[in-house]
């Protein structure tokens, strides 16, 4: 488009890289230019801004789809060594577990006990589109028109995929070609987390409590947190970078259950079911299904998801399976969503009471299984983590802007097997999954300010222990 910069991130000229080979190879790529940095004060952030973006550029051409089919996939496994090895050259105290988790220690370098800080991402890419051979395109110096890309996509300022564009007049993006998605999800944050590690391996006089960090597979098909027990994160408080734009900061999402009731009945042809009095599982779990979807709660209905809007949770019947493949036995899938964790308990409750005059008067047998998949992470927060990020934000010149989300984060997946919440950092992401993703470079940088200002503010924290 008219005066818009088009560069494929193999074009190495316009990164200031003196060749292709330089750019694929990873530790060229950071300590071509990251020596004339190494010993800048922190004070100039900025020296950091180029390692940042073309770190980014380098992480695009990583394939690390996630799949729901699969433990992990070989590209995921590929790319954490990538980073593993890339961490190892910091000289930091890195570990990859054997499900691939990345997991980095920094111990605290001032005196006295502060609480230990951890920061979260994850380096997968979701399996929704195609994310194998991703050619990123730079555009500098954005000049507002609409965006167009390969198979007729168009990033348009007037529309959706684009609304956040006009803020970036005058600035870096990036974008995909449009025949895959950019996975600035979650490579961005990604980007911002390693960048910061090397920001202080390369700086060690700046100060610093203990500090936790962990790389995680899986995000982008809900296993985040699948295997987190087998590092040794559990920071006192901790931030997940994998967020949107605009000083976004997502500090409540929902409470996520799948209530699991099985009915047994008695095997039986249907022809008879009236005589038998309704002994097979169809009819009594029918009966069930209807009665709890409705249930109420201290005197207030969690409603079905079509009735369910803002800070309202509500309760599905996802569906109802016949594992035997008779109508014997029936599964029935309730998903319970609410940001009140007393809301979902208390459904659970009113099932339980329910359930003795359903058996007795089918003469069926039900029980029950309750799979937590997320928390809440604004029920189980540190209570100085709003003050920290407020803080944090001012002082690289952003306005936080706190949300809540009616679905989950890796934060909240964490927080099922760690037990502390976790609030998410904007990182730059646009239109996540989509061909038409694009990445704000200026709020990726200041996103990395963001993350080093919480080490600042950390270390001025009394001890929680």
């Amino acid at each position: 488009m008219k005066g818009t910069h088009f560069i494929a991130v193999l074009a190495v000229a316009a990164l200031g890289l003196s060749n292709l080979n330089a750019y694929a190879s990873s530790s060229t790529l950071t300590n071509q230019v990251t020596r004339k940095v190494a010993h800048a004060s922190l004070a100039k952030q900025d020296s950091y801004r180029q390692v940042l973006l073309e770190r980014f550029l380098k992480y695009t051409t990583y394939d690390s789809q996630s799949s729901e089919k699969k433990q992990i996939t070989d590209v995921q496994i590929e790319t954490a060594k990538k980073l593993f090895a890339e961490i190892q050259s910091f000289g930091l105290n890195v570990t990859l577990s054997d499900h691939y988790y990345i997991y980095v220690e920094i111990p605290s370098n001032v005196k006295g006990n502060v609480p230990t800080l951890g920061f979260s991402c994850h380096y997968d890419v979701t399996p929704d589109n195609p994310a194998t051979g991703i050619k990123a395109r730079l555009i500098e110096k954005y000049d507002g028109q609409p965006i167009a890309l390969e198979n007729g996509q168009v990033i348009d300022p007037a529309k959706d995929n684009g609304s956040y564009l006009p803020t970036q007049i005058g600035k870096t993006i990036v974008t995909s070609d449009g025949t895959t998605i950019l996975s600035a999800d979650d490579k961005a944050g990604v980007s911002i987390i390693m960048t910061m590690l090397q920001t202080l391996a390369q700086n060690p006089g700046k100060k610093h409590g203990k500090i936790q960090v962990v790389i995680a597979p899986n995000e982008d098909v809900g296993r985040a947190a699948e295997f987190i027990e087998e590092t040794p994160y559990n920071p006192d408080i901790a931030f997940d970078f994998d967020g949107g734009v605009d000083g976004e900061v997502v500090v409540g999402n929902f409470n996520a259950e799948q209530v699991l009731v099985t009915v047994k009945g008695h095997p039986g042809h249907q022809s008879h079911a009236a005589e038998n009095g309704y002994l097979n599982a169809w009819f009594p779990a029918c009966v069930l299904g209807a009665g709890l979807c409705p249930v109420t709660t201290g005197g207030k209905p969690l409603p079905l998801p079509n009735k369910s809007v803002g800070k309202q949770g509500y309760v599905e019947l996802h569906h109802i399976d016949y594992p035997a493949n008779t109508p014997s036995v029936a599964v029935m899938d309730f998903r319970l969503r609410g940001f009140n964790q007393a809301e979902l308990d208390q459904w659970k409750e009113d099932l339980h009471r329910i359930i003795p005059s359903v058996e007795e008067t089918y003469g069926v047998e039900i029980s029950t299984e309750v799979r937590r998949n997320y928390g809440n992470v604004g029920e189980a927060i540190h209570p100085e983590a709003m003050n920290i990020t407020r803080r944090a934000f001012a002082a690289a010149g952003v306005t936080p802007d706190f949300k809540e989300e009616r679905a989950g984060t890796t934060a909240s997946m964490f927080l099922i097997k760690l037990g502390k919440g976790a609030f998410t950092i904007f990182t730059g992401q646009n239109n996540p999954h989509a061909f038409t993703e694009w990445l704000s470079e200026d709020d990726m940088y200041k996103s990395y300010r963001v993350s080093l200002n919480l080490i600042d503010e950390v270390v001025r924290m009394k001890s929680t222990k």
